[in-house]
């Protein structure tokens, strides 16, 4: 039984998988790849497809190419575009924490401030009040005792039991028991 010859879309075939290996599509070396075929029809083959190749016109390769250029602009311009972005806000990032960090030294040397002004005051008032000295305040018993201040009122006088010296006109004093 008689094969069928080789056809060009199979050349073709041979040929761009020889020129993506980056192995150059010679007759010798498609026969290889083909494992077939007489080289007079392996380079008619060939020639055809090179001649289909320098026709005018778009080639898929050529799209292909242009395309993925196309591709690689767009992903620079769009890495370009975050990376300044991304410097534009750390930069504002940094600045308001600049801006926060002396507002909170002024904070601080406020709180300071008040801190040292709530100390003067209460160091003034604590010298304004009367201090007993750990013993106690016994000024006022100093007051109602016998030799201290002598206190005449009428109350004291009710409060003491009503034996409370009086003195008359004369400077005579005059007791009254009860």
């Amino acid at each position: 039984m008689a094969r069928m010859g080789l056809s060009k879309s199979e050349v073709k075939a041979s040929r761009d998988q020889l020129l993506a290996e980056g192995r150059y599509p010679s007759v010798d070396a498609v026969r290889a790849a083909l494992g077939t075929g007489s080289k007079s029809t392996i380079h008619r083959h060939l020639k055809e497809l090179s001649d289909e190749d320098a026709q005018p016109g778009i080639k898929r390769d050529d799209t292909a190419r242009s395309l993925q250029v196309m591709v690689e602009q767009l992903a620079s311009h769009l890495h370009d575009d975050a990376e300044r972005r991304y410097r534009a806000l750390y930069a504002e990032h940094q600045q308001a924490m600049q801006d926060k960090e002396q507002e909170l030294a002024a904070l601080r040397e406020t709180v300071e401030k008040l801190q040292s002004r709530v100390d003067e005051l209460e160091i003034d008032a604590y010298a304004s009040q009367p201090h007993d000295h750990g013993f106690g305040n016994f000024s006022h018993l100093y007051a109602s005792s016998r030799g201290g201040l002598n206190d005449s009122t009428a109350f004291s006088m009710v409060l003491s039991g009503g034996r409370a010296s009086v003195f008359d006109v004369d400077s005579r004093p005059i007791h009254y028991k009860v």
